[in-house]
């Protein structure tokens, strides 16, 4: 049976429409034809803070005044708040909404917000299935915790109080077997598949013992627990009386109070969104200090998958956190939340893209990592290194720990599970206490051997009547002769693999050596040109490691820090990504192109260099137009 939606506008759905009647609130977010129940409970438990929602529903925009046809909406992405505006037209199925209404039918915020989400993620489809955080994190800029209760850490009570005064969003839930016990009601009066809003934390004493007790909210405003500390339970006379009147809660409004045994019995997840100084508008009081990093996975570059990968692992971005204090209320500890973002994932969906499997480890740094300066001392340090904690690897958009950490240096290395997958992310460190945060990288210079011939053994003698062979009767190499020579050598040699050796790269070869600039070169410059062939030729095949004739991408680093080029990240990922072909491998040809280029770039930089004292700064304009490949 076909389904016929048509969009119509706001005013052609109700007589009189109202951008939000009265106040906003929970029974404003019903959910319709769509599997986004996340981002409803996030939304239905935003309208508990108004500040919150302020900035996520801008106010004064109505279908009356200043009405001009449109609404926007603020969202968090990865580390900015960005305006999505939206039209009035909705989709609508025999004059009702299909997706998102509220219970009062005139009133729309709240299907325009999702209007606005589903602009943001790339369609309204790509809003089914998700996760409750997802939404938070999007409406906030907070970052997310998820707590399983069944297994939950014995301190679970105190990191609710303490996220309660530091004013987190916290969700809870009930998990469904099959889609029809979603919305079912339990004997004790709890609605499963359903999101509760905790709100506040309370320990009382009751014949002599303390008793936890956690106050929720059903975002209905109505149905209750019908439990031990309910509105009307007799436990409740047990207590001081100026106590009970404070906390008892009365009437059917979905505010309930639970003891923590209850909670994690009937419960099984636990969300909570931690708010940064920006999220609260500036009360930094009650933030936490925050930090962040965007960084991509570049396949052949950056891309090493998890530790099961020992081959790859250690190409993985770094990052360095450094804690510096306990905890204020700490018996001797750091408290520290890292989350790992994957941007965009949902707007892949319609290209079949999803979630990639994602997670992180920690390392603590030794004493000598400061003086580790050179790729391959790393490399080697990380056969050593036993994680000190790490995450789990799941297909979320969000992976977040929590962990207790004594103060000093560790290394998080995010990564996909399996390697060579190509996505972007955000790195985000959360601590009670200041904390600093840098990316792994490393200085770009060369080493002097990079301009001397070649120490390797030779026979002149052979070089010299190999040049006379070959360089006809003006004795001297042309780029066209080159070209021939490197063609009949590589013929020869089973260990070495080409696309051919292009005139353009033979021209390109040519210059490093040709001293006196007129495009050719005499048996001495062949002689240093061709010891600095065999010198790359001897570093290609140590770094071919499974002799194909071909290099593998992620080798590609150590192999020019061989020959004496020691680079940044961000020129390593421009190199992998011009001379690495489409399955992340390199051949002969282009490697020598590649050596070739960064000669030609350190030999101009050396010439800068009027003080000769080996160092030069150089404007970014021209360091772009050095490194630009031509």
């Amino acid at each position: 049976m076909s389904i016929f939606v048509s969009v119509c506008p706001s005013q052609e759905i109700c007589g009189y429409p109202q951008f939000i009647c009265e106040d906003m609130k929970c029974t404003d977010v019903c959910q319709g034809q769509l599997g986004n129940c996340w981002f409803l409970a996030a939304a239905a438990s935003l309208t508990l803070y108004p500040a919150l929602m302020e900035r996520l529903v801008p106010p004064n925009q109505s279908f009356q005044k200043g009405y001009a046809g449109i609404f926007h909406f603020q969202f968090w992405q990865y580390g900015h708040w960005y305006d999505v505006v939206v039209d009035d037209r909705l989709p609508v199925k025999n004059g009702e909404l299909v997706f998102v209404s509220s219970m009062q039918k005139n009133e729309f915020w709240a299907a325009l917000l999702e209007k606005a989400y589903a602009k943001l993620n790339g369609s309204y489809e790509s809003l089914n299935y998700g996760w409750m955080n997802e939404a938070f994190v999007d409406f906030t800029g907070g970052l997310d915790e998820s707590f399983n209760l069944k297994v939950p850490p014995l301190n679970l009570f105190q990191l609710i109080k303490k996220a309660v005064e530091k004013r987190s969003l916290m969700g809870a839930s009930i998990k469904i077997l099959n889609p029809n016990e979603s919305e079912m009601r339990t004997p004790e009066g709890l609605v499963k598949g359903h999101a509760y809003s905790v709100i506040a934390a309370w320990e009382v004493e009751q014949n002599g013992r303390r008793v936890q007790l956690l106050r929720l909210r059903n975002p209905w405003g109505k149905v209750e627990w019908n439990g031990r500390w309910s509105d009307l339970s007799p436990i409740w006379s047990t207590l001081d009386p100026a106590l009970q009147t404070k906390l008892q809660v009365r009437g059917e409004d979905g505010e309930f109070w639970m003891q923590m045994d209850d909670f994690l019995r009937y419960f099984d997840i636990l969300e909570v969104c931690n708010l940064t100084a920006d999220s609260l508008q500036g009360e930094s009081s009650h933030g936490w200090n925050a930090n962040s990093f965007h960084s991509s996975w570049v396949p052949g570059h950056n891309a090493g998958g998890c530790k099961n990968y020992i081959g790859t692992f250690w190409t993985n971005p770094q990052f360095l956190v450094t804690l510096q204090e306990d905890d204020l209320d700490s018996e001797g500890g750091c408290t520290l939340l890292v989350s790992l973002m994957q941007k965009d994932r949902r707007l892949g969906r319609a290209k079949g893209r999803d979630f990639l499997v994602v997670g992180f480890e920690i390392y603590q740094v030794p004493k000598q990592f400061d003086q580790m300066t050179l790729v391959t001392e790393r490399k080697n340090l990380f056969a050593s290194l036993v994680p000190v904690v790490l995450s789990q690897f799941v297909a979320q958009r969000d992976v977040t720990s929590r962990f207790e950490l004594p103060p000093g240096r560790y290394l998080i290395i995010p990564s996909t599970f399996q390697p060579y997958q190509e996505g972007d992310f955000s790195l985000r460190v959360f601590s009670e206490r200041q904390h600093s945060l840098q990316e792994i990288d490393y200085e770009i210079r060369a080493e002097e051997i990079v301009f001397q011939e070649s120490k390797l053994k030779d026979d002149k003698e052979s070089i010299t009547a190999h040049f006379a062979r070959l360089s006809g009767k003006d004795q001297e190499i042309s780029p066209d002769e080159l070209q021939r020579i490197l063609t009949q050598v590589v013929s020869k040699q089973t260990h070495l693999k080409t696309d051919g050796f292009s005139i353009e790269t033979c021209r390109k070869l040519l210059s490093i050596a040709d001293r006196r600039g007129n495009g050719k070169l005499q048996v001495d410059e062949f002689r240093y040109l061709w010891s600095k062939i065999k010198e790359w030729e001897h570093i290609f095949a140590d770094f071919d490691k499974d002799r194909s004739g071909t290099m593998d991408v992620s080798e590609m680093r150590l192999a020019l820090a061989a020959a004496g080029f020691h680079l940044n990240n961000q020129m390593v990922e421009s190199l992998t990504r011009q001379y690495g072909n489409d399955v992340c491998r390199v051949d002969f040809d282009n490697f020598l192109s590649c050596l070739t280029f960064l000669l030609n770039v350190f030999g101009q930089c050396k010439k800068l260099d009027e003080n000769k004292d080996g160092a030069v700064t150089i404007p970014v304009g021209q360091w772009l137009q050095l490194t630009s490949f031509q």
